[in-house]
């Protein structure tokens, strides 16, 4: 029993990061440059974004934040914004499957006190 559950869960960690990976390798939907602090910024998009209905996962990253936006707790990955610091300023690149809410790219933006998203 214990050797099922411990490969059901190794396969859905797999899952999930697959999904990261193939959202990441789409046209970033939003690019935002910010004198914004990492954590101000992440701690902002992610207070944000658990006022919706869905599932919401912090994933630290090398030099920065993963937040990624889930439909349920085993739904499918809807969107991730990822936020670095690059130098001097930092840069948030939010990444979301085609038809997805523009209310969250949105939050983002305003987050990072941009007012245009870079392409």
């Amino acid at each position: 029993m214990k050797r099922h559950l411990a490969c059901a869960t190794v396969i859905g960690l797999l899952s999930a990061c697959t999904q990261q990976q193939s959202l990441r390798n789409t046209a970033a939907t939003g690019y935002y440059v910010s004198s914004e602090t990492v954590e101000d910024a992440s701690n902002c998009v992610s207070g944000r974004w658990s006022g919706k209905s869905t599932e919401l996962s912090v994933v630290p990253l090398a030099g920065g934040t993963s937040i990624e936006l889930w439909d349920g707790a085993n739904g499918p990955l809807l969107a991730l914004v990822d936020i670095l610091a690059t130098g001097a300023t930092t840069t948030a690149k939010y990444y979301s499957k085609s038809g997805h809410d523009s209310w969250y790219s949105d939050q983002v933006m305003d987050c990072m006190h941009a007012t245009s998203s870079i392409q």
